[in-house]
Protein backbone atom coordinates (compact mmCIF):
# COMPACT_ATOMS: atom_id res chain seq x y z
CA UNK A 1 0.00 0.00 0.00
CA UNK A 2 1.57 3.82 -0.76
CA UNK A 3 2.02 5.61 1.72
CA UNK A 4 -0.52 8.11 0.54
CA UNK A 5 -3.14 5.51 0.65
CA UNK A 6 -1.92 4.57 4.23
CA UNK A 7 -2.24 8.19 5.15
CA UNK A 8 -5.44 8.23 3.74
CA UNK A 9 -6.62 5.58 5.46
CA UNK A 10 -5.43 6.62 8.90
CA UNK A 11 -6.87 10.20 8.94
CA UNK A 12 -10.05 8.91 7.55
CA UNK A 13 -9.83 6.55 10.57
CA UNK A 14 -9.09 9.63 12.75
CA UNK A 15 -11.55 11.44 11.34
CA UNK A 16 -13.88 8.87 12.07
CA UNK A 17 -13.54 8.45 15.23
CA UNK A 18 -13.22 11.73 16.94
CA UNK A 19 -15.70 13.87 14.44
CA UNK A 20 -18.32 13.60 16.74
CA UNK A 21 -16.34 14.36 20.39
CA UNK A 22 -14.45 17.12 18.44
CA UNK A 23 -18.33 18.67 17.28
CA UNK A 24 -19.59 18.43 20.59
CA UNK A 25 -16.63 20.41 22.45
CA UNK A 26 -16.72 22.70 20.03
CA UNK A 27 -20.65 23.05 20.25
CA UNK A 28 -19.85 23.70 23.74
CA UNK A 29 -17.54 26.75 22.93
CA UNK A 30 -19.89 28.47 20.00
CA UNK A 31 -23.39 27.27 21.43
CA UNK A 32 -24.10 27.44 17.47
CA UNK A 33 -24.61 23.63 15.65
CA UNK A 34 -23.20 24.94 12.06
CA UNK A 35 -20.89 27.09 13.67
CA UNK A 36 -19.33 24.38 15.47
CA UNK A 37 -19.67 21.62 12.16
CA UNK A 38 -17.47 24.36 10.25
CA UNK A 39 -14.91 25.02 12.95
CA UNK A 40 -14.83 20.93 13.26
CA UNK A 41 -14.22 20.94 9.11
CA UNK A 42 -11.95 23.19 8.75
CA UNK A 43 -9.99 22.10 11.70
CA UNK A 44 -9.86 18.12 9.88
CA UNK A 45 -9.51 19.93 6.15
CA UNK A 46 -6.48 22.26 7.31
CA UNK A 47 -4.94 18.82 9.21
CA UNK A 48 -5.30 17.07 5.98
CA UNK A 49 -3.74 19.59 4.29
CA UNK A 50 -1.01 19.25 6.70
CA UNK A 51 -0.65 16.00 6.73
CA UNK A 52 2.98 15.54 5.28
CA UNK A 53 4.30 17.71 8.13
CA UNK A 54 2.04 17.18 11.25
CA UNK A 55 2.82 14.39 13.22
CA UNK A 56 2.41 15.61 16.99
CA UNK A 57 2.60 12.89 19.85
CA UNK A 58 -0.99 12.60 20.56
CA UNK A 59 -2.85 13.50 17.81
CA UNK A 60 -6.41 13.75 19.34
CA UNK A 61 -4.62 16.37 22.48
CA UNK A 62 -3.57 18.35 19.58
CA UNK A 63 -6.91 18.36 17.48
CA UNK A 64 -8.62 19.41 20.90
CA UNK A 65 -6.04 21.90 21.72
CA UNK A 66 -6.41 23.02 17.91
CA UNK A 67 -10.07 23.11 18.26
CA UNK A 68 -10.16 25.46 21.88
CA UNK A 69 -7.79 27.99 20.08
CA UNK A 70 -9.89 28.39 17.26
CA UNK A 71 -13.11 28.23 18.80
CA UNK A 72 -11.46 30.81 20.91
CA UNK A 73 -10.95 33.31 17.55
CA UNK A 74 -14.06 32.35 16.77
CA UNK A 75 -15.73 34.24 19.99
CA UNK A 76 -13.01 37.20 19.29
CA UNK A 77 -14.13 37.82 16.09
CA UNK A 78 -18.02 37.79 17.45
CA UNK A 79 -17.12 39.90 20.12
CA UNK A 80 -19.96 42.29 19.87
CA UNK A 81 -22.60 39.83 21.23
CA UNK A 82 -20.85 39.81 24.48
CA UNK A 83 -19.86 42.46 26.81
CA UNK A 84 -16.80 40.95 28.47
CA UNK A 85 -15.08 38.23 26.38
CA UNK A 86 -12.54 37.56 29.45
CA UNK A 87 -15.13 36.98 31.77
CA UNK A 88 -17.25 34.85 29.72
CA UNK A 89 -14.39 32.61 28.48
CA UNK A 90 -12.98 32.23 31.86
CA UNK A 91 -16.80 31.11 33.13
CA UNK A 92 -16.65 28.96 29.98
CA UNK A 93 -13.25 27.31 30.25
CA UNK A 94 -14.36 26.42 34.12
CA UNK A 95 -17.84 24.47 32.68
CA UNK A 96 -16.21 23.40 29.50
CA UNK A 97 -13.21 20.95 31.75
CA UNK A 98 -15.92 20.20 34.08
CA UNK A 99 -18.51 18.92 31.62
CA UNK A 100 -15.58 17.62 29.55
CA UNK A 101 -14.33 15.38 32.48
CA UNK A 102 -17.90 13.95 33.10
CA UNK A 103 -18.24 13.44 29.26
CA UNK A 104 -15.33 11.36 28.95
CA UNK A 105 -15.85 9.50 32.40
CA UNK A 106 -19.75 9.06 30.62
CA UNK A 107 -17.67 8.00 26.96
CA UNK A 108 -15.57 5.48 29.19
CA UNK A 109 -18.57 3.29 30.77
CA UNK A 110 -20.42 3.16 27.57
CA UNK A 111 -17.12 1.65 26.14
CA UNK A 112 -17.40 -1.02 28.94
CA UNK A 113 -20.89 -1.24 28.68
CA UNK A 114 -20.47 -1.95 25.05
CA UNK A 115 -17.56 -4.72 26.04
CA UNK A 116 -19.99 -6.55 28.26
CA UNK A 117 -23.04 -6.80 25.80
CA UNK A 118 -22.69 -10.07 23.53
CA UNK A 119 -21.02 -10.19 20.09
CA UNK A 120 -24.84 -10.04 18.29
CA UNK A 121 -26.08 -7.34 20.31
CA UNK A 122 -22.55 -4.92 20.66
CA UNK A 123 -22.90 -5.60 16.54
CA UNK A 124 -26.63 -4.63 15.96
CA UNK A 125 -26.14 -1.46 18.90
CA UNK A 126 -23.03 -0.35 16.67
CA UNK A 127 -24.92 -0.91 13.01
CA UNK A 128 -28.19 0.93 14.28
CA UNK A 129 -26.49 3.70 16.56
CA UNK A 130 -22.40 4.18 15.35
CA UNK A 131 -23.63 3.59 11.82
CA UNK A 132 -27.07 4.93 11.89
CA UNK A 133 -28.80 2.10 10.04
CA UNK A 134 -32.14 1.33 10.14
CA UNK A 135 -33.70 -1.78 11.85
CA UNK A 136 -34.61 -3.70 8.54
CA UNK A 137 -31.45 -2.73 6.88
CA UNK A 138 -29.30 -4.17 9.96
CA UNK A 139 -32.23 -7.14 10.19
CA UNK A 140 -31.39 -8.04 6.17
CA UNK A 141 -27.47 -7.65 6.85
CA UNK A 142 -27.84 -10.03 9.45
CA UNK A 143 -29.93 -12.48 8.20
CA UNK A 144 -32.90 -12.03 10.91
CA UNK A 145 -36.15 -10.09 11.30
CA UNK A 146 -36.43 -6.49 12.32
CA UNK A 147 -38.39 -7.66 15.49
CA UNK A 148 -35.25 -9.47 16.65
CA UNK A 149 -33.26 -6.50 16.18
CA UNK A 150 -35.32 -4.34 17.65
CA UNK A 151 -35.13 -7.01 21.06
CA UNK A 152 -31.36 -6.65 20.71
CA UNK A 153 -31.76 -3.20 20.96
CA UNK A 154 -34.14 -3.43 23.37
CA UNK A 155 -32.01 -5.14 25.72
CA UNK A 156 -29.22 -3.47 24.71
CA UNK A 157 -30.79 0.22 26.47
CA UNK A 158 -32.17 -1.92 29.33
CA UNK A 159 -28.44 -2.64 30.28
CA UNK A 160 -27.44 1.12 29.43
CA UNK A 161 -30.28 2.27 31.60
CA UNK A 162 -29.49 -0.22 34.22
CA UNK A 163 -25.57 0.42 34.56
CA UNK A 164 -25.97 4.71 34.14
CA UNK A 165 -28.82 4.66 37.16
CA UNK A 166 -26.64 2.54 39.42
CA UNK A 167 -23.63 4.43 38.85
CA UNK A 168 -20.97 1.18 39.85
CA UNK A 169 -21.70 0.56 36.12
CA UNK A 170 -20.06 -3.08 36.74
CA UNK A 171 -22.86 -4.80 37.89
Amino acid sequence: MSASREDEIRFERLFRDNYQRLYLYALDWVEDEEQAKDIVGTLMSDLWAQRDTWHPDNEVAYMYGALRNRCISHLKKNVRYRETLEEYLEEKLRLIDEDINVHEENLARMEQIMESLSPRTRLIVEKCYLEGRKYKEVAELLDTTPGMIHKHISKALAIFRKKFLHRGGTD
